[in-house]
């Protein structure tokens, strides 16, 4: 419940953000691109998580990615998600994005036997410009890929430097670990500004 307070709170400052910014947006925002991303787990563990998302018709996309990063020394967690996205403009700078995926997770635990578990992640994410160049999001998750539901709060960001390039990342925290992904995201297609 608290997860969902916070990503109302965020939701509603981006929100407010959006409509008072005094600069410009170029354009609507991007659903075209693929991206890589270093995933700090701690300081002296990590991994990588790769993908993209492609529009396919007006208001939806589709996009999928993978992730293989180390938690507490102890975990090796590897997962490829799968789906599709439908999204409302709630302003010119603002869109909200309902997304469906299908979820493949393996964790290898030292001295326990392997979770490789299949099921579905739900999530609803807001993302708007609150600058001309940069773009702040923020997704709640609820992922059935496990034993239990997992909830997963997650708040990104992105410095759009070219039409074509994005440099920023995502700070996700779930019920157990907390991940700093950085990384670049490449724009193509006609959503590029």
């Amino acid at each position: 419940m608290r997860f969902r307070i916070q990503l109302a709170a965020f939701g509603a400052a981006l929100a407010a953000a959006s409509a008072t910014a005094q600069e410009q947006a170029a354009g609507p925002l991007p659903y075209d691109y693929v991206f890589a991303n270093y995933a700090l787990t701690e300081l002296d563990s990590g991994g990588i998580e790769i993908g993209g998302s492609i529009e396919v018709a007006n208001r939806v996309n589709v996009f999928g990615a993978y992730q293989d990063w180390e938690l507490d020394g102890d975990f090796d967690r590897e997962a490829f998600h799968i789906g599709a996205g439908y999204r409302w403009t709630m302003s010119p700078r603002t869109d909200f994005i309902a997304k469906l995926a299908y979820a493949d997770t393996e964790l290898e635990r030292s001295g326990q036997p392997d979770l490789d578990e299949q099921g579905l992640v739900l999530s609803g994410e807001i993302r708007g410009w609150v600058g001309e160049r940069l773009e702040l999001s923020g997704e709640l998750l609820l992922d059935d890929s496990l034993d239990d539901i997992e909830t997963v709060l997650e708040f990104g960001a992105q410095y759009h430097s070219k039409s074509t390039f994005s440099l920023g990342g995502r700070f996700r925290v779930d019920e157990d670990d907390t991940t700093l992904l950085l990384g670049a995201r490449f724009y193509f297609g006609p959503s590029a500004r």
